[in-house]
């Protein structure tokens, strides 16, 4: 959803210099594994590494994805800091008098998304240290300034209450390593003084920050649970303590006979005219397709709007100038109205939809 944002025919693509998305190489036969879309629109590249796990130095040489573990390679890293588009390509073989020293290549990224793949890894292999090793080698091995954590969202992998328990903690860990992020190295402080002393100091990372994409799957499962009649909270009035006080009541309720990944029924079904008595089948929605995986046509535009405003953030001065006292509590501030606006069932203004709106990554 986010490069198809960023790719749209607008005012910057030109015939000369089309914007196209490339596939950089396979995860297994018919399936992207490494992509990148250059220019984008305004300059610039978005890349896509399917990874399953979390960027880790002891995963180096595993077998990477589809395998289970998180394997990478510098292979991976140097296709994507060496990349250059096939019309940069082209250039350079139709001129033998340029030196490939000179050819344009991405060189570093400025941001990190990383989407911690609960299901890929066990719940217990997603722990602070392996977050903050994460972080840090977002920086040594791909330049990034800047990283973004999504947080983990209710599937059908968190299969009991005390999974989900542990989700939300894991979450929290999110939450407390961005808020704390520019106290790094402090003794006592953002969880690396003491015991996690080996993640202190300047890692290279100048800011960390959280899409709440747990939020908003949560926004969407109870915005469809009131439809099919379950007694839970407007998601507009629910606070996190809801979210996490109501989900055991009504989120395991599932699809019988339905595997061992069996989807829960609010977030799947969208009536329950074919349910009856033995509740093994219903009528799907437009939201989720199995439990696990979004329909991106309903509902990933607004992840990607969500991105965008965080990145806008950081670049589009909302947060202030490096010297700003305030300039941390603008950030935070400015992250808070992105993640309400976007990771959630806030109505979008209707200036805002189809009237070109750019991509100036403004939160209001």
């Amino acid at each position: 959803a986010f490069d198809e944002m960023i790719m749209s025919n607008g005012q910057y693509a030109t015939t000369e210099d089309p914007i196209h998305r490339e596939i950089v190489w396979e995860a297994w036969r018919g399936h992207n594994g490494g992509t990148v879309v250059s220019p984008t629109r305004g300059g610039g590249v978005s890349a896509m590494w399917r990874m399953t796990g979390l960027l880790s130095r002891r995963k180096k040489g595993k077998p990477p994805a589809n395998s289970a573990g998180g394997g990478w390679s510098d292979k991976e890293i140097d296709s994507f800091l060496g990349y250059s588009t096939p019309k940069q390509r082209q250039q350079q073989q139709n001129n033998s008098t340029v030196a490939s020293s000179t050819a344009t290549t991405i060189g570093k990224f400025d941001v990190v998304v990383f989407r911690v793949m609960h299901g890929w890894m066990k719940i217990h292999e997603i722990t602070r240290d392996g977050l903050l090793e994460a972080i840090e080698l977002a920086h040594e091995l791909l330049g990034a300034t800047t990283v973004v954590l999504m947080t983990i969202p209710f599937t059908n992998n968190v299969k009991t209450p005390q999974v989900l328990k542990q989700v939300n903690d894991i979450n929290d860990e999110m939450r407390d390593i961005a808020r704390r992020w520019h106290r790094r190295g402090e003794d006592g402080e953002n969880g690396e003084g003491n015991e996690h002393s080996k993640h202190s100091g300047d890692s290279g990372v100048q800011r960390v920050l959280v899409l709440e994409y747990g939020t908003y799957y949560n926004h969407i499962v109870w915005s469809n649970g009131l439809h099919l009649g379950y007694n839970v909270t407007p998601p507009l009035r629910a606070t996190r303590t809801t979210f996490d006080d109501e989900a055991p009541g009504f989120v395991f309720d599932r699809l019988k006979d339905a595997g061992e990944w069996a989807p829960s029924i609010p977030m799947v079904c969208s009536d329950k005219a074919l349910l009856g008595a033995d509740r093994k089948k219903c009528n799907r929605n437009y939201l989720f397709s199995d439990g696990m995986h979004t329909c991106p046509e309903s509902l990933a535009s607004r992840y990607a709007a969500g991105l965008a405003c965080l990145i806008g953030c950081v670049y589009n001065g909302r947060s202030g100038n490096d010297d700003d006292p305030e300039r941390e509590s603008k950030l935070r501030a400015c992250e808070r109205e992105c993640n309400e606006q976007f990771l959630s069932v806030v109505p979008v203004e209707e200036s805002w939809v189809d009237t070109n709106t750019t991509l100036a990554s403004f939160s209001r």
